[in-house]
Order: structure tokens, then sequence, then C-alpha cells
């Protein structure tokens, strides 16, 4: 996340060795003449800020201990204050880890009854899902709820950590209802996706969610790039697109990983068209729907 523009001919050499004493993550790069801080974690922008503003006032001396205002928070208030910015997607990521429990034994054909409320069909009666089948069941939760089933620890592992990433950095702007709102619009159509794609309906997991979050954010990005809130690490982004393609080839199947591509694909793409159609960077979801 950018937090900081200046002049290219300002020495940024103190600062940037006080920000690593407080063992806050960054980089300083130069873009059309300006020099740029980028923070890694996004919930030390304000202090971050307060800091170099006291800095440049001669408030802060950076051979010294911060103190009042400018005292960037310790490592474990950190954490409490990155949570509390963000109760929508913590919530998600608990209702995930309070369930995973319950799913282990799907992957191994003894699904407990949780479990088969939460596929997208009841697998006591359903052997294969088409579209047709979901609109004539009308059992609606189900277009959701498997975002919620994962069969693997590194599975729910590798989701929550680039869902909480990717999602407190909406929630941060937008609010919670709106993170909330992309959550469900995308985990619903991720999930239709990968029906229209492949009948077999034992699939699960929250990586819909993440490429939908990963295509808002893009998309807000390049909608709104004088702000620095939606501009993402490239490594991160370029990393998530190369998983993608890769995976799409098949190349774990042999391996006995077989992957929900297509939530992926319609993932990333429910959420761009999401955040093309979300009025302003600070409202919520237009009325798309009607």
């Amino acid at each position: 996340m950018r937090v900081i523009e200046t002049s290219a001919g300002e020495n940024l050499a103190a600062f940037s060795r006080f920000l690593w004493q407080h063992r806050v993550a960054h980089r300083i790069f130069e873009e059309r003449g300006q020099q740029i801080v980028e923070l890694a974690d996004p919930a030390l922008a304000p202090e971050v800020r307060e800091a170099f503003s006291a800095w440049q006032a001669g408030r802060l001396d950076l051979q010294s201990t911060m103190s009042g205002a400018a005292r960037l928070p310790s490592g474990r208030s950190r954490v409490g204050q990155m949570l509390r910015s963000c109760p929508g997607v913590v919530a998600v990521l608990l209702v995930s880890l309070a369930i995973f429990p319950f799913a282990l034994g799907l992957s191994e054909g003894r699904p407990g009854l949780l479990i088969l409320a939460l596929t997208i069909v009841d697998l006591r009666t359903h052997q294969s899902v088409e579209l047709s089948t979901l609109f004539s069941d009308l059992e609606i939760w189900r277009w959701l709820t498997p975002i919620f089933v994962h069969f693997s620890v590194t599975h729910i592992a590798f989701n929550s950590v680039v869902v909480f990433d990717l999602g407190r950095r909406v929630e941060s702007v937008q609010g919670t209802l709106q993170v909330l709102a992309v959550v469900v619009v995308v985990g619903v159509l991720s999930n239709l996706g990968q029906v229209v794609m492949n009948t077999h309906p034992v699939f699960g997991g929250l990586s819909g969610v993440a490429y939908g979050l990963l295509g808002y954010l893009l998309v807000m990005g390049k909608r709104f790039p004088e702000d620095p809130n939606w501009q993402l690490p490239p490594g991160l982004a370029i990393g998530l697109l190369v998983f993608l393609v890769v995976f799409s080839t098949g190349i774990t199947e042999p391996f006995g990983l077989h992957v929900a591509n297509a939530a992926h694909w319609t993932g990333l793409a429910a959420g761009a068209a999401v955040a093309a159609v979300t009025k302003s960077k600070s409202q919520g979801v237009a009325d798309a729907h009607g």
C-alpha cells in the first residue's frame, strides 16, 4: 500500500532505517519524479504518515525512541488493530475455520449432516449437479455455502491468508457491508460458474472469493489510480494470476489435486464486474441487480 509520496530529491535513508528498526516492512521507489513509500501492512499507514509528518516538521528525532503520537504500535497491538479494522473479513474466515473440522470426512466419502447441508447439492440425493437442479431445488443457501467448505489444512490456510490480505484492503476503504457484499456476490457467481463447467458436486473453498477480491482490487486500482489504497503490490497480483493460469492447465490432476478452476476464473471476472459498477470508491455496490 502506498502511503507517502514526496520529491525525488528528499533523502529518505534515515526514515527508511527508522521504519526497519520498528519492523515496518516497506519499500521506496521512484515514479514520475516522485519517491513512493509503500507498506506491506496497510494497517500501519496512519502511524507511518504521522511519523513522517512529525519528522518533516522537526518534531521527531529518528535517532531516539518515538514517544506520544509518533509511536508505532507493537506487534501485538498491530495485530489487534488489524483485526478490529476488518471485522467482516474476520467473520468470513471464522465461519470457515469453524466448519473446517466437519469437512474433513467429505474427501473420504463420509460427510456429516452439517457438510451435507452446505455442499452445492445434497450429496445423498445428487451425484452430479446442473443449474436446472439448483433452480428447481430452490435451496438457495447452497449457492453460497460451498465457499466455507475446505478439504485440507493447506487448502484453508492458503485461502485464508489471501482472502484476509485482499479483503481487508476493500474493507478498510469501503466498509464491512461492502466487503461482505463482494464476498456474497462473488461467492454465488463463482459457485454457479463451477457448476456450469463441471457437474461434479464436490467442490468448495474461498479461492473463488480470493480471485474475486483480486479482480475487484485490480479494477478499482485502474479506476482510481490516484488512491494508494487500491494499489496492490505487483508481485502479489502477478503471483496469483500465474497460479491461476498454471492450475488451469490441469498440471495438478495427476497428483490427485483437482482444482475448481472454473470457480477461480468466474470469481475473478465477477469481482472485476462488481468493481466496474461500483459508483465510487467510497460507496457500496451500485444497483446492479435492478
